[in-house]
């Protein structure tokens, strides 16, 4: 006998829920990007005149950082679940080891970003006129730019390597 909702509710699947989450940010961050460029974005910086400083420009750095926070703890409950469900189970998958794969991913990543960070340069920048000193800025800064040209690298080796091995 099926079950009827009297609420006239009905549950979605995993993916139609992630693709209306995916279509809500993607109108939310529209709107977020056009207020920011339709509402003061011509006030000039009182300091130089020949800069910009947008009405609305704090509003879209905590909607970025809102996002990257969503992000982060999304990306730390959805390891944390994979964990849980997968702690005896699933190994192996089809001769695989996907288990010491994804330890070896989440390891190799977090040990490429603390490398990165530590060997980040801490000389100050001057970017239109102003020192940026901070050295925790100017390694995260660092840390993300020379992680993300790793990882780029890496994939393009391994899509190189992947066309070019079996060849039939």
């Amino acid at each position: 006998m099926k079950k009827t909702n009297t609420h006239g509710w009905h549950p979605l699947q995993p993916m139609q829920t992630a693709n209306r989450i995916f279509y809500l940010l993607i109108g939310i961050t529209a709107v977020v990007l056009l207020l920011f460029r339709l509402i003061g974005y011509d006030i000039p910086y009182d300091e130089n005149p020949d800069y910009n400083a947008p009405l609305l420009t704090g509003t879209l750095i905590n909607y970025i950082l809102l996002l990257m926070a969503a992000a982060f703890i999304a990306a730390i409950a959805s390891g944390i679940r994979s964990m849980r469900m997968n702690r005896r189970e699933n190994r192996i998958v089809n001769n695989i080891p996907a288990h010491r794969i994804a330890v070896a991913t989440v390891a190799g990543t977090a040990l490429l970003m603390a490398m990165t960070f530590a060997l980040s340069s801490t000389s100050p920048l001057t970017i239109n006129g102003t020192e940026y000193s901070n050295s925790f800025w100017l390694r995260t800064a660092g840390m993300f730019i020379l992680s993300s040209i790793i990882m780029i690298a890496v994939a393009i080796a391994a899509v190189i390597y992947g066309a070019t091995r079996n060849r039939r």
